[in-house]
């Protein structure tokens, strides 16, 4: 399927010269952005002669305006911005005249201005061109407002559903940052409308953590100091290393400006239990509020603290809440098999079918891992290993994956040992009526209900 190139890309300010300037992705996530990022984006003339869906109000003849005008015409910007008050005051709701006045912003070196009005411009006109969504999101990057632009994004695509490529654009953006709760309703949404390519679906199948690059995170705090929420990267790195202290002092000054990131609270629980450190945790938990308790880590924090506690029937029940966020998650099932094991003897209501169900889910994930990571050192060609990835998401219930995968494998270099054919028609015979994303059904393990344990171990604390 042939798609068009689009992603974020930053601009380098010449003012001398009204020419196209290009940064790809990999200024901000990394080598492998390299192939899927090349849009181009805050052009002159983009933003002089786009059309405003018919938001604006620019048949009126105003003196300011003129002038401004007259004057970016001439190429003089500072003559131009001195009437960018009065024009903005009358043009408040005009989406054509502020894009124009972002474009005089940014000449003059008002960049976080410019990103301001071009937002602003999106909003007045509901997010309708999809064009200028792309460039408020390249303009709030060039000033190092990564999280600005991640909240825009998520409201441009609530307003604007269908606008696949700003979908895409978000989706992106939070795998780079291993927000992957955030990630994978817009994945999905993508891969039920055909939208499908190697990278999408190889970051849609994760079944654990990937190395963040953290270099371009840096270059986000150097353009825009005070938002520490980039420092994220800085801590993931950390826990990689298993450098526990160090990710906690990150972690703790990212919450300390911003108490709200989800994310930051999420992976402090992660550090504060690698660094043994169980006298904190209550701390730590009292914290912890609603959507923080949609995040898969948030349970495997706490499955982690009730089996250290010798608590297994909390530990099984913190880690059946992590498989019901992340089916996907093997830490999460291993450490489920392992704490009912451990009751098994005590009276565990867990049948020896569905222990058997989880170990094949384990085995299958692991499968999944491996076939994934062969796939990639094939640089993304191999057709009998992206077979393998679809069957073992077939296995797991992800028929939607599934079928992805065996029709991406149809435009690799064929192979007389792969029959894409068969395998695909296989999997589509299954894909009947309003299917879900993950299947339940003839899936024992995924029907476990631990809620029960929950309540009996918090009985008898």
């Amino acid at each position: 399927m042939e798609k068009k190139q689009y992603g974020a890309s930053t601009i380098l300010g010449d003012n001398s010269q009204l020419h196209i300037k290009l940064v790809t992705i990999s200024d901000l996530y990394g080598e492998r952005w390299i192939q899927r990022h090349t849009l181009w984006l805050l052009v002159f003339h983009a933003l002089w002669i786009s059309t405003c869906g018919g938001c604006g109000r620019t048949d009126q003849v105003v003196a300011p305006l003129e002038a401004m005008n007259d004057a970016a015409r001439r190429g003089r910007w500072a003559e131009a911005w001195q009437f960018s008050g009065a024009v903005r005051e009358q043009y408040v709701d005009d989406c054509k005249v502020l894009a124009q006045l972002a474009l005089i912003a940014f000449e003059n070196q008002q960049h976080e201005e410019a990103a301001d009005l071009l937002m602003r411009a999106c909003r007045v006109e509901s997010f309708a061109n999809e064009d200028r969504v792309q460039q408020a999101v390249v303009s709030a990057l060039f000033v190092g407002r990564l999280f600005d632009a991640l909240d825009f994004l998520a409201e441009a695509v609530n307003t604007q559903p269908d606008q696949t490529e700003t979908r895409r654009l978000i989706y992106d953006l939070l795998i780079g940052l291993e927000e992957r709760t955030r990630a994978e309703p817009h994945g999905q949404y993508l891969v039920k409308r055909r939208l499908i390519d190697v990278n999408l679906l190889t970051s849609l199948c994760n079944t654990g953590r990937n190395p963040l690059e953290p270099t371009s995170l840096q270059k986000m705090m150097a353009r825009n100091p005070d938002d520490k929420r980039p420092l994220i990267g800085k801590a993931l790195s950390a826990l990689e290393k298993r450098l526990f202290q160090d990710a906690m002092m990150i972690l703790e000054e990212i919450l300390e400006a911003h108490p709200e990131s989800v994310q930051a609270q999420i992976l402090l629980g992660e550090a504060i239990v690698g660094a043994t450190e169980f006298d904190s945790i209550s701390s730590w938990e009292n914290r912890l509020r609603g959507e923080f308790e949609r995040e898969p880590g948030c349970w495997l924090t706490r499955a982690r603290v009730a089996s250290h506690r010798q608590d297994h029937a909390g530990a099984a029940a913190a880690y059946w809440q992590a498989t019901e966020r992340d089916p996907l998650l093997i830490a999460a099932w291993e450490g489920l098999g392992l704490e009912l094991k451990q009751l098994g003897s005590s009276g565990s209501a867990v049948t020896s079918r569905t222990l058997d169900a989880i170990d094949n889910r384990i085995q299958q994930l692991e499968q999944l891992k491996l076939a994934k990571e062969r796939f990639i050192r094939s640089g993304n060609i191999s057709r009998v290993t992206a077979i393998e990835i679809g069957l073992t998401l077939a296995k797991l219930g992800r028929l939607w994956e599934a079928e992805a995968w065996l029709a991406v494998a149809h435009t690799l270099p064929e192979d007389p040992a792969a029959d894409v054919v068969s395998a695909r028609e296989t999997v589509i015979n299954r894909m009947k009526g309003e299917m879900p994303w993950q299947l339940r059904e003839g899936h024992p393990e995924l029907q476990l209900d631990l809620s029960s344990y929950a309540s009996a171990a918090n009985q008898e604390k």
